[in-house]
């Protein structure tokens, strides 16, 4: 089957569900592998005015190549590894390499994450719920920090377990050919990145010992604010 004219990792984030009066929605959310990783003429493709949500750190940034956005666009830069941000780059690293060496899991990387991470997820998805038009969340494979991401704004918005599974599963459909165009990490082993549901399924089970993804995010937010979360996302997703 010819590979559709979108970026690497390219869909929307959708909630199965209807809505009456809302067939067609010019700010729908996305999400995909880094754009910078895409052509001329899959860019071309993608929704007018975009916004792209970026999770990398500059260092991910300083390997793009040279491109411009097109016209319309515009960038908001909210890396999730960093000093300040849901863990820190060093711990990341350390995690991969355990990972590719057999010792530690995805889903062990994802829970580190989200434990210490609430303040940097909550205000992700609070920066998301403010930007208008369309909007596309992406890292640099669209795998973890993106998957990250997106699991908890569906289970923020209602999606039950199996449908965050599958959302977190599609990866797998693009994964030769996002991998294929990403710069050379550096790495002497090079970790499995399979999407499996065994380690979303971890991150899943982690936010259930929080008492939920609205319980989660209030160890950061007024529970005011995360309701309104809601209210501005969940219409941005429905399909």
């Amino acid at each position: 089957m010819q590979r559709p004219a979108m970026p690497p990792n390219w869909r929307p984030v959708s909630l199965p569900g209807k809505e009456a009066g809302r067939r067609h929605r010019d700010d729908r959310l996305y999400r995909a592998a880094a754009l910078s990783l895409a052509t001329d003429d899959e860019l071309a493709a993608c929704p007018r005015n975009l916004t792209w949500f970026d999770l990398r750190i500059d260092e991910e940034r300083a390997q793009d190549r040279a491109f411009s956005l097109p016209h319309g666009w515009r960038m908001v830069h909210f890396p999730l590894v960093g000093t300040d941000a849901a863990f820190d780059r060093r711990q990341a690293v350390g995690l991969v390499r355990e990972i590719a060496a057999g010792r530690a899991t995805w889903g062990s990387l994802y829970c580190s994450a989200i434990a210490t991470g609430a303040a940097s997820f909550a205000t992700a998805l609070q920066a998301l719920a403010g930007l208008p038009g369309p909007v596309v969340i992406a890292c640099q494979g669209g795998r973890d920090r993106t998957g990250m991401l997106i699991a908890l704004l569906l289970s923020l918005v209602g999606a039950c377990r199996e449908e965050v599974v599958a959302d977190y599963l599609l990866t797998n459909v693009d994964d030769i050919e996002t991998r294929r165009r990403q710069p050379l990490d550096g790495l002497t082993v090079e970790p499995d990145l399979t999407c499996r549901a065994s380690d979303i399924g971890q991150m899943l089970d982690l936010l259930e010992e929080f008492g939920g993804a609205h319980a989660y995010l209030r160890r950061a937010l007024p529970a005011a604010q995360v309701t309104a979360i809601v209210h501005a996302l969940r219409p941005r997703i429905l399909a």
